[in-house]
């Protein structure tokens, strides 16, 4: 469940880049959430990038959000969203607090990047850019005159 009171199912994730990061009351974050909403501006126009910051615990703790939420959902482990943190502890054994996990457009898990590394943080913009499928012109007829 979100902070919003809406379940989260992980089928909705197909068709969009989906970034988790599991954290709990225990992890000071402010630091990295900084970080990772800046990650997250690099794709302000698109509906397609969505970042889950997955909680825990049962109960919600004091968090910090970014001030700019369209992207970005607090959510409640689910039996889903469970089943793909058992697939992130799986393929990447080490700490999964301290990564952000990319899950492309087919629900499945990419790869990790450590939060706290700038470096990996800008790898895993080019990694996200490049899982996005081009965007559809609305009106292809007129960039076609433009050419011209």
């Amino acid at each position: 469940w979100g902070l919003d009171g809406h379940p989260v199912n992980t089928d909705d994730w197909v068709e969009q880049i989906s970034l988790l990061l599991f954290t709990d009351d225990a992890v000071v974050m402010q630091d990295q959430i900084d970080r990772l909403a800046l990650v997250l501006s690099q794709f302000d126009d698109r509906e397609d990038v969505l970042f889950y910051q997955v909680l825990t615990d049962s109960i919600f703790p004091r968090i910090e959000l970014p001030e700019d939420t369209a992207q970005w959902k607090v959510v409640l482990s689910t039996a889903g969203v469970d089943s793909m943190r058992l697939v992130c502890e799986d393929v990447f054994p080490a700490d999964i607090r301290k990564n952000v996990f990319v899950v492309d457009r087919r629900r499945q898990l990419r790869q990790a990047f450590p939060i706290t590394d700038q470096a990996s943080l800008t790898s895993l913009v080019e990694v996200v850019a490049i899982l996005l499928p081009p965007r559809k012109l609305v009106r292809p007829e007129l960039n076609r005159t433009k050419e011209r």
